[in-house]
Formats: structure tokens, C-alpha cells, sequence
């Protein structure tokens, strides 16, 4: 009898709190849903996240999966450890219900595998029991600004495919940044349907400059990849259209780290296990939403493959030598130059020297060593042409 009561109890409450929740909605706030059995964390975090946000909270996977069935989330808060279905197995349920759900892991059971399994589908953060308030309150306003740009950057790239492309626009490394429209009457290229006055190229540029711009430590980073690939294609005599595609990929080549928290991409100190298989995500999240966009299978190579290593360590598919996509290594050591000489909240820059011997040190480890010696050459030309000095934006390896 006794339990029964406990259970009707419960159940009370809950009818009562999607009550209270539907009655003090308010227009154009975020809404956040709060996932957690124990009514102790649930109900510190509705009190702690009321005064900004629609919240909802609920004791059970089951009852989250019919809440988002109900109410479009903005946010959602999950404990792993539940009575019933698991945090982990309310996660995948939810996530075939809408994809674009921000969530936030709040456990006290968490362990290695779990984290990583959560990451699989989509976690932005993971916080262990017991929270600190500022803490969450940063991260949830984080992860609503994510969102915010996630949805933006969805629809600018589903606006993309009902527009003419200009066919093999390309940048002239010996003047930087600068269009150059070559020939393309049929308005066709790999299946990209983009203006005459917004090609593809300076689509990407845009998006690139869009989610750099807010951070000072990465403002710029996707433009100088481009640069420094650029110039390794034209020492290799791509021809332009296989040069514009390394163009585009070097300036996407980062956008699916828009999903994931800055905390975790800006962190000072050593990143733990958990911490790089958030940061590893970022590859295939940015397939996912490039995708859309109907781009060559070799340009979203370049794209997905640009962390292998030489020696077959790197990821997401372990992928070694020749294996790795021409592109993807390119890219490679212009990203990982331009991270080396570019200052980060956790490292001084290195010097334009140390970066040189960094590369050459990796080189037939991380990168490919012949293509090591191309940049090599590349960067003497460069400081003989334009006088690059060890301050300009050239750790070791970047993430």
C-alpha cells in the first residue's frame, strides 16, 4: 500500500508540475526540459533556470520522450541513471524525434563509457553531480546560443539548393581572398545550385567568417587555411576545379564544431578521455550538415578525413598514407601550422621556426612528409615574397 501511495504521489506531482509548466509559458523564451528521478537536482534546477527559460521537468525517460513529443525543446537536461529506460537509451529514442535537441548530460554515475556513448548521439556537455549553479547557467545559455546558430546555419544552407553556381571560382594566392569568376554558362557544378553573385565559394567564406567571429582565438583561422592549402594546390598544379574544392573544404573544414561547447574546444590543461571524444565528434557533425548541400564526395572527404595521421592514429576511420585523401592531408598542415602559430587560451604561439620543426618532426607520423616539404617550400617563398616574420599567424597539433 505504502508504495502505491509513493507511486500515485508521484504521479500527482507530476500531472501538477506539466500544469504549472503550460500556465507560466512565456512567448519567445527557450524552453528547457529537465530529465532526472531524484526531485532534489530536478527541482534546483527548475528553480535555478525559471527565471529565464520556459522549464519543464520530468522523473523519467519515458515521460521526456512523450514531453518532446509534445513541446519543441530548446534544451534538454539528462540524467543517465533512471528507473525504467536509461538516460542513454532516452537520448536515442529522443534523438529520432528531433535532431536538433541541445543536451546536456547531468549525472552523478556518469563513467567513461557512458560519456562516450552519450557523445555518440549528440551531447553538447557533460556535468557531473553535484552542479555548480554558475556553471550550468553559462552552459545552458551557451548551449541556447548553439542552437541559435545551428538553426541559422541549417537554413542557410537549405536556402542553398534551389540557387546557380559560378563554375570554378577560385582565390589567387598571390593576392589573397580575392574572387576571380572563371567560365560556367550551365550553372551546374557537383550538384550545388548556388547565385551568380554568391558562389560557393563565397557562401563558404561567409559561413566561416560567421562562426569565427565571436572568438577571438579562432577569428580568421579558416581563411588562413585556405591561404596555406592554396598555395600547396598551386606548387601541385591542381586544376581549378580540384583547387576550389580544397578552397571550400579548407574553410568548412571546422564547421561541425559548432556543436560542440567552447569548453571543451578552449579548455586550458590537458583534456581528458572524455574531453577528446566530444572534441573528435566535430568531423561528423560537420558531414552531417554539409550534406544538405549536395558537395563532391572527394570535398567532404577533405573535410571528414582532415584528422587522420600519416601513421594511421588519427581519426575518425584510422585511415593511414595514401589512404587519407589528397585534400585531407593538405589540409592538414595548414591547419595544424595555423593552430601552432595562432595563441589559444591554453598555449603561448609558437614561433614561426618552432612550428617548422614541429611539422618536421610529425612529418611520416601525423603528416605526409612529402607534402610537409612542399609547405616547407611554400613557407620560404612566402617569407621571401611577403616577409613573413615568426609573428605572423602561422601548437603543435591542432584539434
Amino acid at each position: 500500500m505504502a508504495n502505491f501511495l509513493l507511486r500515485y504521489i508521484s504521479w500527482i506531482e507530476y500531472i501538477l508540475s506539466l500544469e504549472r509548466d503550460v500556465m507560466e509559458t512565456r512567448v519567445n523564451a527557450p524552453n528547457i526540459l529537465v530529465v532526472d528521478d531524484e526531485i532534489g537536482p530536478r527541482e534546483s534546477l527548475r528553480m535555478i533556470l525559471k527565471p529565464n527559460y520556459n522549464v519543464y521537468a520530468v522523473e523519467s525517460g519515458n515521460a521526456a520522450i512523450q514531453m518532446v513529443q509534445q513541446v519543441e525543446m530548446d534544451v534538454l537536461t539528462l540524467d543517465l541513471k533512471m528507473p525504467g529506460i536509461s538516460g542513454i537509451d532516452t537520448l536515442k529514442e529522443i534523438r529520432t524525434i528531433d535532431p536538433e535537441v541541445m543536451v546536456i548530460i547531468i549525472t552523478g554515475y556518469g563513467t567513461l563509457k557512458s560519456a562516450i556513448e552519450a557523445i555518440r548521439y549528440g551531447v553538447f556537455d557533460y556535468i557531473p553531480k553535484p552542479f555548480n549553479v554558475t556553471e550550468i547557467l553559462s552552459i545552458i545559455d551557451k548551449s541556447i546560443q548553439r542552437r541559435k546558430l545551428n538553426l541559422k546555419v541549417k537554413e542557410v544552407l537549405g536556402t542553398c539548393l534551389h540557387q546557380p553556381l559560378v563554375k570554378d571560382t577560385i582565390i589567387d594566392a598571390d593576392f589573397p581572398l580575392q574572387k576571380e569568376s572563371t567560365g560556367g554558362t550551365d550553372g551546374k557544378w557537383d550538384g550545388i545550385n548556388l547565385s551568380d553573385n554568391q558562389s560557393c565559394l563565397e557562401f563558404a567564406k561567409v559561413l566561416a567568417y560567421t562562426l569565427e567571429e565571436k572568438d577571438p582565438y579562432t577569428s580568421g583561422h579558416s581563411e588562413r587555411v585556405c591561404y596555406y592549402s592554396d598555395f600547396i594546390s598551386k606548387r601541385l598544379s591542381f586544376s581549378p576545379k580540384d583547387r576550389s574544392e580544397l578552397q571550400i573544404a579548407s574553410y568548412l573544414h571546422d564547421i561541425g564544431k559548432i556543436g560542440i561547447s567552447n569548453r571543451f574546444i578552449n579548455k586550458k590543461g590537458t583534456l581528458t578521455a572524455t574531453d577528446w571524444a566530444i572534441i573528435k565528434q566535430h568531423t561528423k557533425k560537420s558531414i552531417e550538415l554539409l550534406i544538405p548541400l549536395n558537395l563532391s564526395p572527394k570535398l567532404l572527404s577533405y573535410i571528414q578525413h582532415h584528422h587522420e595521421r600519416f601513421d594511421g592514429t588519427g581519426y575518425p576511420d584510422g585511415l593511414a598514407g595514401e589512404q587519407i585523401p589528397l585534400g585531407a592531408r593538405i589540409i592538414a598542415i595548414s591547419d595544424s601550422y595555423d593552430s601552432m602559430t595562432s595563441d589559444r587560451p591554453y598555449r603561448r604561439p609558437l614561433s614561426n621556426g618552432d612550428a617548422k620543426n614541429e611539422l618536421m618532426k610529425n612529418a611520416g607520423k601525423q603528416f605526409d612528409p612529402n607534402l610537409v616539404s612542399f609547405f616547407l617550400d611554400v613557407l620560404k617563398e612566402m617569407e621571401e615574397v611577403f616577409l613573413v616574420k615568426d609573428h605572423l599567424r602561422a601548437p603543435a597539433v591542432s584539434y
